[in-house]
Parts: C-alpha cells; sequence; structure tokens
C-alpha cells in the first residue's frame, strides 16, 4: 500500500469510527429519553448521519471524459462511452448491495432496466431530444467509493449541438455538495467552457478541475495545456492558487480492472483520490460530526435537566413543590406573550424583505433588462434580413427564448443568494430572540428546585436554497399567426418589419411575465420557509416547558403512592442519570 493511500485509509476509518460512535449515542438517547421531542430529534439525527450523502456532480463540455473517469473511479464499465455526444439524461449512482438500474420517467412511473439497455434510456443517439420523457437514472452498485455516502452524478456536456443537455446540466446543478470540473489537454478550455465555469462558481461550493486524457499527448504538450488552463482560469478571476489534476481515465480504469497498483498511480488517480476523500472527512464530514454532536448534546442536556427536576421533585415537601409549581407556570405565562411577539415580528421582517429587497431587486431587473432586450432583438433582426420569412420567424424567437432563459438564469442565481442571506439574518435574530427565551425557562426552573443549570441552545439553522422555476418554451408563441400571413402573402421587408414588431411586444411581455412569476414565486417560498422554521423552533421551546411541567408533576404523583412505588420512580430516574452521563462522557470522546 502506497503511503498517500495509507494516509487517505487513515483519514477515513477515522472518520467512520466516530460516524459509528456518534450514530450508537444517538439510538441510546433515543431508547432513554422520556420527551417525545428529545426521542424524534435523536432519531431524526441519527437517520440524518446514516443517510448521509454526499453529491458529487461532474460537469464540462461535452467529450471531455466524463464518463470514462467515472468509470474509473468505480473500477468497472458501467457507463457507455462513445465518439458522439452521448449522454442527454442525468445520471445518478449510489451504494448498493448489487447492480441495480432503474430508469425514471416525468409521468412518475419508473422501470428496471439491464446494463445492456441502459444507452437506450441515457444517449441522445438512442432518445433524442429525450423523447422517452426520461427524468434520470439511478444506478446501485457495490463499489467502495460509494459505500462512504458518496453520490456520483452524470450530466449531459455542454456546449455540444444539442442545446437541451447543456439547460439539463444547469437545472441539476443547485443541487451538488461539489463539482468536478473536467478540462481538456487538446484542446485545452474554450470559452463556453469559461462561461460554464462562471456558472458552475455561482451554485456549487467546491470544484475540483481535472485534465483528462493525458495519455493521448506527450509530456511536454500536457504541461503546457495545464498551464495555460490554470493561468486562464486564476487571470478570469474565477479562483486562486488552482490545483488541477491529470489524469488519464482509460490507463486508470485499465489499473482497476487489472488491481494494477502502478498504472493506477501512473494514471494520477491515487493524487486525486486523495485529496477528494480529505476534503469529504476533513471539511464536509468534519462540519457535519460538529454539527450533530451540538445537536446532540443540547438533547442530553434537555434530557438531563428533565431528569434532575424529577429527582429534585421527589424530594421536596408537598406544599414547597405546589408551590414552586405555581411559580413556574406564572412564568411560563409571561414568556409565552414573549413568544408571541417574536413570531409577530418575524412575520414583519419577512414581508420587508419582499417588500424592499425582492421588490425592488425585480423592478430593477424589468428596467434594465426590457430596452436591453429589445435593442438586442433589433440588432439579431438586422442580421437575418436576408433570410426568408418562415426561417425569420422561427430565428427570432428562438433568440428571445434563449435571451429570456440567460437573463433569468444569471440574475435568479445572484438572487437566490441575496434572499438566502437575508433570510438567514432574519432567522438568525428569530433564533437569538427564542434562545433568549429558552435561557430564561431553564434558568427559572434550575433557580427555582436548585439544580444544576444545564445549557441548552437550539442551533442556528439556515433556510434551505430558495430557487425560482422558470419555463419558456411552453409560452404560447405570439408569432404564429403572424407567420402563416407572413408566408403566403407578403414581400420579405414587409413581413420582417411586422414580425419584427411583434417581436419587439413579445420580448417585452416576457421580461413582463417572468418579473410577475419571480416575485410570486420567492415570495411564496419565503412565507413556506419562515412558517416551518417558526413552526420547528416554537415547539421545540413549547416541548420543553411541557417536560419540566410533567417533571414536576411526577414528584406530586409519586407522593401520593405508596412508599414502594416512589422508591422505584427514584432509582428509575437515578438510573437515568447516569445513563445521560455515560452518553456525554462517550459524546465528549468521539469528537475531541
Amino acid at each position: 500500500m502506497y503511503k498517500n493511500e495509507f494516509i487517505r485509509k487513515t483519514t477515513l476509518d477515522t472518520y467512520l469510527k466516530i460516524k459509528t460512535e456518534l450514530i450508537e449515542n444517538l439510538t441510546r438517547l433515543e431508547n432513554t429519553a422520556a420527551g417525545e421531542h428529545v426521542k424524534t430529534a435523536a432519531q431524526l439525527l441519527c437517520a440524518k448521519f446514516k443517510n448521509d450523502v454526499f453529491s458529487l456532480v461532474i460537469v464540462g463540455q461535452f467529450k471531455r471524459g466524463k464518463t470514462t473517469f467515472i468509470n474509473a473511479l468505480l473500477g468497472k464499465d458501467l457507463l457507455p462511452t462513445a465518439i458522439i455526444p452521448l449522454t442527454s439524461i442525468i445520471t445518478i449512482l449510489g451504494y448498493g448491495d448489487k447492480l441495480q438500474i432503474t430508469a425514471f420517467f416525468e409521468n412518475g412511473t419508473k422501470k428496471d432496466i439491464i446494463q445492456e439497455d441502459l444507452p437506450l434510456y441515457i444517449t441522445e443517439k438512442h432518445n433524442p431530444k429525450n423523447e422517452k420523457g426520461v427524468n434520470r437514472v439511478e444506478i446501485t452498485y457495490p463499489s467502495q467509493y460509494l459505500k462512504n455516502g458518496v453520490q456520483i452524478i452524470d450530466t449531459p456536456g455542454i456546449a455540444s449541438v444539442y442545446e437541451h443537455n447543456t439547460q439539463t446540466t444547469y437545472e441539476y446543478l443547485p443541487r451538488a455538495d461539489a463539482a468536478i470540473f473536467m478540462v481538456g489537454v487538446d484542446p485545452p478550455l474554450t470559452q463556453a467552457e469559461l462561461q460554464f465555469l462562471r456558472d458552475v462558481k455561482n451554485m456549487v461550493g467546491k470544484i475540483f478541475f481535472i485534465q483528462s486524457k493525458i495519455d493521448t499527448v506527450s509530456k511536454a504538450d500536457r504541461e503546457e495545456s495545464l498551464e495555460f488552463s490554470k493561468k486562464i482560469i486564476e487571470e478570469g478571476h474565477y479562483f486562486n492558487d488552482v490545483t488541477i489534476y491529470p489524469l488519464s481515465g482509460k490507463e486508470a480504469l485499465e489499473g482497476k480492472k487489472e488491481g494494477d497498483p502502478q498504472k493506477i498511480k501512473r494514471s494520477g488517480l491515487y493524487s486525486f483520490e486523495q485529496s477528494l476523500e480529505q476534503f469529504l472527512v476533513n471539511e464536509k464530514g468534519k462540519v457535519l460530526i460538529q454539527s450533530v454532536a451540538k445537536k446532540a448534546s443540547n438533547l442530553i442536556n434537555e434530557e438531563m435537566l428533565i431528569a434532575e427536576l424529577e429527582e429534585k421533585s421527589l424530594h421536596l415537601p408537598l406544599e414547597e413543590l405546589e408551590n414552586n409549581i405555581v411559580t413556574f407556570k406564572n412564568f411560563i405565562r409571561d414568556s409565552n406573550q414573549e413568544k408571541i411577539d417574536s413570531e409577530r415580528l418575524l412575520s414583519q421582517e419577512v414581508k420587508a424583505l419582499q417588500k424592499e429587497i425582492l421588490k425592488e431587486d425585480i423592478n430593477k431587473l424589468k428596467q434594465e433588462k426590457t430596452g436591453w432586450l429589445v435593442a438586442q432583438v433589433e440588432e439579431f433582426a438586422s442580421e437575418h434580413k436576408l433570410d426568408d420569412n418562415t426561417k425569420f420567424t422561427e430565428l427570432m424567437g428562438k433568440f428571445i427564448d434563449t435571451q429570456i432563459k440567460d437573463i433569468f438564469g444569471v440574475w435568479r442565481t445572484r438572487e437566490e443568494k441575496i434572499l438566502r442571506k437575508h433570510l438567514g439574518e432574519i432567522f438568525k435574530r428569530f433564533m437569538h430572540r427564542m434562545n433568549n427565551i429558552l435561557g430564561q425557562i431553564i434558568h427559572s426552573s434550575t433557580k427555582l428546585f436548585g439544580i444544576s443549570y444545564q445549557q441548552i441552545q437550539m442551533q442556528e439553522m439556515l433556510p434551505p436554497e430558495i430557487e425560482f422555476r422558470f419555463h419558456t418554451m411552453d409560452e404560447p408563441s405570439m408569432l404564429s399567426i403572424t407567420i402563416d400571413l407572413m408566408r403566403k402573402a407578403l414581400p420579405k421587408s414587409l413581413a420582417h418589419k411586422l414580425i419584427l414588431k411583434e417581436s419587439r411586444e413579445k420580448a417585452k411581455m416576457l421580461v413582463d411575465m417572468h418579473c410577475g412569476k419571480a416575485r410570486y414565486d420567492f415570495s411564496l417560498r419565503m412565507e413556506q420557509l419562515m412558517r416551518n422554521y417558526r413552526l420547528n423552533v416554537t415547539e421545540t421551546v413549547e416541548s420543553i416547558q411541557s417536560n419540566v411541567l410533567k417533571a414536576l408533576d411526577a414528584g406530586i404523583t409519586s407522593k401520593q403512592n405508596a412508599t414502594v412505588e416512589a422508591a422505584s420512580l427514584e432509582k428509575r430516574v437515578y438510573d437515568k442519570i447516569k445513563i445521560l452521563k455515560e452518553i456525554k462522557e462517550s459524546l465528549q470522546k468521539s469528537i475531541v
């Protein structure tokens, strides 16, 4: 085993060991907890950890060797390759005990297929323009590479003759955790790739670069091509200090299939895999572990608070216990009004975001792009004045649709980030207010009953991605009636003039229509996010209030029962506190 392979394996083994210990502690907490809120939260955390998936999307210009690279990672000729533009459908690969391929269709149905039939569903040759209506293809395969929660997504290549393939890739990018951007050795980066790279950077947090097909050129040419690509990427202000991994996918695949570590090392695959797995473990894995551990610690503290209150209530005189409960209930009543005020303020802040940021941004977009698009339409028309009426109309319609996609595609990416940032700040302020209320509840109960203070802080939760979806191709064409008349009756010069007039109106109409769609869609999504966020936070506070009162009521109940039953209850509480302390100690060790 090579040194870098040993380091990679050791790092991954350590991560998997910590992950296993955390899952065991969460399961034990779920079985020990009395409160349904804590049980459910521990169960959800455990499920999230077990099912954690890291989506790694493979992107690049067509014929850059994406599919061969994926086959090399898995060590099997799993996906079809050819010399023509191939993949036209998103293909998702995940771990499974055996090879299984399922095609999911846009009508909601699905179909299991054999490997030999895979090209019939995912290639442009056998499924042109996706005439079969395939939404995606999912493949499970028992690869060690996929076993640790890595999900690989193969996308259609951009800048091929098939425009719909490029659109399919763009639509999937926001869902990825990281991207592998494939650049060629001959030719190196093109202008289309640079434009695509800019868009990828706006949608994906982490990007790896691979220079494919290095076995097809000399070492000197390969190094010259790599330096050129690195320089272009850095000079374009896309990234700083770019690392590009040279790779021969063909040699890597042969090495994997033959079990030849020397060939795999020469191919460049080991070097890339080491960097990728270090990222998965040290960046993504570390963040996930810390997040889960912090939430688990809060849950343990919550259960510890309830258990200690219950234990204290068993030993207090009945009259003192009843008086303390009345005092605490009065405090809860007052804090509930603070909670209502905080919820009202949250709603007001989201409405202000819709009015002051979203509305203003949309009005600015409409003002800037309406005139710009009309000017572009006029310029495009002048470049095609020699075309016949039918071709001129078709080109004008396609041009407007393309420009609308570009306008709202770029704007949408930027606006999603702006709104998410503002919404995150609003949620952060709401969480701070609710944590203050929760702190007051805990402080009041612990001081009132003389027990140790257990810090419980709800973790700050960022809103998920806010996406605005739009379609232009389904809109009825305003030019369809005109072309029927123009084709037969009018000379070219007059027909073009009328078609251009309607094209201007169509451009204005589409900008206005999509601005309206964007405002409505974004506003609706923010309202939904706010409601879900508010519900999750307030339910946690209310659950803790309720569990505190249940623990105190248990003390009153025990005093009304026989001595033997009271002693049994006291032992149960003592055993529970002991288990919670053991879980907490184990948890602290696992994240050191």
